[in-house]
Parts: structure tokens; sequence; C-alpha cells
């Protein structure tokens, strides 16, 4: 195998430190998980390993997600990443080969026996895990039923990060106008028209750039949109909190995941799609009950349930 040296080397009292990349390999053996570096490896036993969970590394120059595994001997880190997006796959994968439970910094738990499961099958799996709060007035999102489907409306809210990103962009628009009055009025003459120009180029070209980065992170939509029927789910949110975005659509089989907890509010995942939302666990948990609720009103759950066993 060939090394690669990356990073600094260090030598000091007759010790020569030097950092390597390599590829590292999950796999099952014979129900062990084995984790490959190289020529070493661990191996860790059916049941040894209690849960993986990741976590977001703070005060770090460089975004990075930690991926730990929990065993016998207490938590211990596996491997850093710096994609949000790669570290929970990957852990979500090494939770699975090990049957253990997954702990995502997102807020989403999966239990040892949820792995593979739709949110469907869970709910008709195990409907006693999904408590049912009362509703009061205070709570903010909602859920109904219309011609066979769920709607449910979510508080989901817009990143601080979002907000400041588009002042930022809208101040610059507000440069752009007396920057073009002065490149147009020396070719056609000083003119009101020419700072409406620049200003209206500059709001156009920030929606636009804000539209193409949303696409790829999320963080200028809120108000998020569930619409679940026989045919699939389809999530919308609104840009900026105030326009209504194109629904994404997914197969029944997507809807992988649904979770209320007090530290992360209520998270969905849609097969690679994640939807979040601030709020306290048991507003969540609400929502989750009465989503339950409306599917079982539309026959979602013994639908999806004969599905499978067949």
């Amino acid at each position: 195998m060939t090394w690669r040296a990356f990073g600094s080397n260090r030598a000091k009292n007759g010790l020569l430190e030097i950092s390597v990349q390599s590829k590292m390999r999950f796999s099952q053996d014979s129900g062990s998980v084995l984790v490959e570096i190289g020529d070493a490896e661990a191996r860790y036993e059916p049941g040894e390993i209690l849960a993986i969970r990741t976590e977001k590394i703070e005060r770090s120059l460089v975004p990075t997600w930690r991926i730990l595994i929990e065993s016998k001997e207490g938590p211990r880190p596996l491997l850093s990443l710096g994609s949000e997006s790669d570290a929970l796959s990957v852990a979500e994968e090494i939770a699975r080969l090990g049957g253990a439970r997954l702990i995502e910094h997102t807020g989403r738990i999966v239990e040892r026996d949820e792995h593979g499961l739709t949110v469907l099958q869970q709910i008709a799996r195990h409907p006693g895990r999904w408590p049912r709060p009362i509703r009061t007035p205070s709570m903010r999102g909602s859920v109904r039923v219309d011609d066979n489907q769920v709607i449910m409306d979510l508080p989901s809210e817009v990143s601080p990060l979002g907000f400041l990103f588009t002042a930022l962009l809208f101040a610059c628009s507000l440069i752009l106008g007396p920057i073009s009055l002065m490149f147009s009025g020396n070719l056609i003459g000083f003119s009101q028209y020419g700072m409406t120009y620049g200003w209206a180029l500059g709001i156009f070209v920030s929606i636009v750039l804000i539209a193409f980065l949303n696409h790829s992170n999320r963080i200028f939509e809120g108000s998020h949109r569930v619409i679940i029927r026989e045919a699939g789910v389809s999530v919308s949110g609104k840009l900026l909190g105030l326009i209504r975005l194109p629904a994404e659509n997914f197969p029944l089989s997507e809807f992988k995941d649904i979770d209320a907890t007090q530290a992360w509010g209520l998270t969905l995942l849609f097969g690679e799609r994640r939807v979040r939302c601030d709020l306290p666990a048991a507003e969540g948990q609400c929502l989750i009950g009465e989503m339950i609720d409306g599917l079982r009103e539309v026959g979602a759950i013994p639908f999806s349930s004969i599905v499978e066993e067949e």
C-alpha cells in the first residue's frame, strides 16, 4: 500500500511523527463489524457497539463533523469529515452494519430495530413509541386531512445566516445604483433611470443568486409544507419565508424518519433532504401524533404495511 503524507511533520526527542492518509473500510464479518485501516483492523462483536453518534466540532476554522462510536468502554472518536451530509450518511451506514442506535447532531435518532424502515413502517410496527401531547393555543404548526392527503404546515424558520447573507446582497445592490449612474452618465447623460436600472439589476442578480444557493444548502427557506399521499410525499418551503417554492417529490419509501427531541426540535428526513424546526419537544411530538392520526384516517399506514408484507 502507498501511504500519502499530509500536514506538518514533527521530530522531537528522537521520535518522528508523520501524518499519513489511508482508506478506512467498514464491513460485516460473521455478525461482527470489521474496521480496517491499511494493515490494522479492529473488530466489534455483535451488541458491542451501543450507539453511533455525530457531532459538529465547534470553534473550528474549517467546518468539521465528527463520528463517535460508543461501546462498553465509553465513547471513542472514529473519524472526522468536512461535509455534514457525508458524516450523516457514513454514520448511518456504520450504525446499520453494527445494529446500533444512531444519534445525529441534527436531532434524528434511529433505534436498533428501525434501520431500513420508512416512517410508515416504523409507525405500523412500533406504535407505542410516539407520544401524544395535548395541543395548546401556543403551538404554531398544523396538520389537516384534505382529499385523501395529509398536509403538515411546519413552523420552520429561515437560518440567521440566510438572512445575513440576504442583507449583504441587497446592500450591495443599493451600491450598484450610484455606480451604474456614474457609468451611464458618461454615455447617455445623467438620469434617474441610470440609477434605477442599476438597482433593478442588483436586486435581480441577488434573487437569482439566493435561489441558486438555496438549492444546495436550503438556508434561505422556511415555513415548510409537507403533503403525504399514497403516491408519495411533496416538500416545499418559502423563500425567505415569503415566496412558496416549487415542491420536491419523494416516493413513500424515501420518507425515512421523523423525530422530536427536547434538544433539537423536530427533524424530518426525505431521502438525503432534511427539514428541521426549532420548537419545543411537546409541540413536535404533537405534530407527529396528529400526522399519524391523519395517515390512519386516509388509510396510508395499513396500505404500506400490506405492501411490505407481500
